[in-house]
């Protein structure tokens, strides 16, 4: 939304047109207008309409970009799932954050139906060590709690400071057009566009939204997510194929691959009959060890944890380049 004269026009229920551009800006939230339109059959201005409609009636809550923690020095993920089999817990969903943060970052937060939650977290060196101790003060609480780790993949490019400047001007408007982007790190439009190109190549940075998800359901559609375990990470990309190739009705979201042993889709159909169709044709796939699924609730990203280590990374460089 841009302008003080936009009126924002009460929203109660999305459309199929609605999730059709969502799903675009959950894959890729910079996608443009116009290409938007190329896929939804609808014009670039009524497009820029609905947006803006979703996001001041907090359908669409922000757009975010997501950076790979390899990027940072973590070595691996934790996937932790938190299961209320009790009426009462003695410990708040703020003081899980502060028991999990003792091993590393928590990146995403995950409500799921029936009390239970997941939490994604980021790992380095020797921290999955601690994982017992932080499971017995949570189990505690009256929590059963169950994880698995997953490793990153190694950063294949040779990260620049001017990418971590990019990233930077990024983290403040994900949507930010390559002109401001240039002008607020002081570099070209031509380097920033092809710096932002190697970065989501090399799948460094992915852009997406975090949506509200009790409005999803308004149109009447499922969305879940799956964790796919794989038995061998050089099974990671025929299976990944196989799933575009065959699923690509359902499919919801797509993020990167950073990890290597696992691959995390979002998808969403309209009945339950479909989603058992959906999740043994995933088990059925040869190098599939088995399959986890999720119907979230709510969601959120936390990137303190990214502004952090951009501050320190960009911090050294500039003591670094005062030396020289």
């Amino acid at each position: 939304m841009t302008g003080s004269k936009y009126i924002c026009k009460p929203k109660d229920q999305l459309d199929t047109i609605d999730l059709k551009i969502i799903r675009s800006l959950s894959r890729d939230c910079r996608v443009s207008y116009r290409n938007i339109s190329s896929i939804v059959g609808i014009t670039p201005n009524a497009i820029k309409e609905r947006i803006n409609t979703m996001v001041c009636n907090g359908i669409i809550q922000s757009f975010i970009v997501n950076v790979n923690p390899a990027l940072f020095g973590y070595e691996k993920e934790c996937l932790l799932t938190l299961k209320h089999f009790y009426k009462k817990t003695t410990i708040s969903n703020d003081d899980i954050i502060k028991h999990l943060n003792l091993l590393g970052d928590v990146r995403v937060y995950a409500k799921l139906l029936q009390r239970n939650a997941l939490f994604v977290i980021s790992l380095r060196q020797g921290a999955e060590d601690k994982i017992e101790l932080v499971g017995d003060l949570l189990k505690q609480s009256a929590l059963v709690v169950e994880y698995a780790f997953m490793n990153y993949r190694a950063i294949s490019m040779k990260v620049r400071s001017s990418d971590f400047k990019i990233i930077k001007s990024l983290l403040s408007n994900p949507r930010m057009r390559v002109e401001d982007i240039a002008k607020d790190t002081s570099l070209s439009a031509k380097t920033v566009t092809r710096r932002l190109e190697k970065l989501r190549e090399n799948n460094i940075i992915e852009f997406g939204v975090i949506r509200n998800m009790s409005s999803m359901h308004l149109t009447g559609y499922i969305e879940f997510a799956v964790m796919i375990h794989l038995i061998d990470d050089s099974l990671y990309q025929p299976v990944f194929e196989k799933i575009y190739q065959e699923m690509q009705e359902y499919l919801f979201v797509i993020p990167h691959a950073n990890q290597k042993e696992g691959i995390f889709l979002v998808f969403f159909c309209s009945n339950i009959p479909t989603v058992d169709l959906i999740l043994r044709r995933l088990e059925s796939y040869e190098g599939v060890n088995r399959i986890e699924m999720f119907i979230t609730t709510k969601l959120v990203y936390y990137q303190d944890w990214i502004k952090r280590e951009m501050y320190k990374r960009l911090s050294s460089e500039e003591v670094l380049w005062q030396r020289q």
